[in-house]
């Protein structure tokens, strides 16, 4: 089994266990929590969907996703700890107005997060993920062989590194989805399970 295919089971599994524990009815005591779950799942589904595209071989395809889906999350995490009714009210507009660097600021300064981890990301894989999304020359250089252009080009690695973040967005979003049931032991076991998955 290569590690590509290694790390697919890996994901599957990872999805599995979400869709089991979190595939509930939830209720939302306010419109800020409705709109940060609808970020949340849909991270879901772009992770899925990065899956699938790999297991298929869509390599491009699948990592053009990877800035969506930490898009999706970053917004999420917005609405649900920092939007003001009034940020709400000109999202639903489509018309976010701190740029995408001032939200995960704001995110981790009133989440108190000091390690950055979220402007961490950003500063070291933006570039990058949108090279992948917009079909720049990180993307490009990625498919190009010898005498050839095409999936079969791409690095081992960087297919696993995708899967891998994608999977660690996944988690993030499931552990801000259990925290919004208010089940505390379904909280403690999400939270574990991005734990250990850390740790791998």
């Amino acid at each position: 089994m290569s590690s590509i295919e290694a790390e697919l089971e890996s994901q599957i599994e990872v999805s599995k266990w979400v869709d089991q524990h979190l595939s509930i009815p939830f209720t939302f005591p306010n419109d800020k929590d409705k709109w940060a779950f609808s970020c949340f799942d849909i991270v879901i589904e772009h992770h899925s969907s990065i899956v699938a595209l790999s297991d298929l071989k869509l390599y491009g395809s699948a990592l053009a996703l990877l800035r969506v889906q930490y898009e999706a999350f970053i917004r999420g995490l917005w609405l649900r700890y920092v939007a003001t009714d009034d940020d709400l009210s000109r999202f639903k507009r489509d018309k976010v107005k701190p740029t995408f660097h001032e939200l995960i600021e704001a995110v981790e300064t009133t989440r108190g997060i000091k390690s950055g981890l979220l402007s961490h990301i950003k500063d070291k894989q933006w570039a990058i993920f949108n090279s992948f999304t917009h079909t720049g020359v990180e993307a490009l250089l990625r498919r190009m062989g010898e005498n050839t252009t095409g999936y079969d080009n791409y690095e081992r690695e960087d297919i696993t590194n995708g899967l891998r973040f994608s999977g660690l967005i996944l988690l993030f979003c499931a552990s801000e989805m259990a925290i919004l049931t208010g089940n505390s032991e379904l909280i403690d076991n999400t939270v574990n399970v991005l734990q250990n998955y850390k740790s791998k």
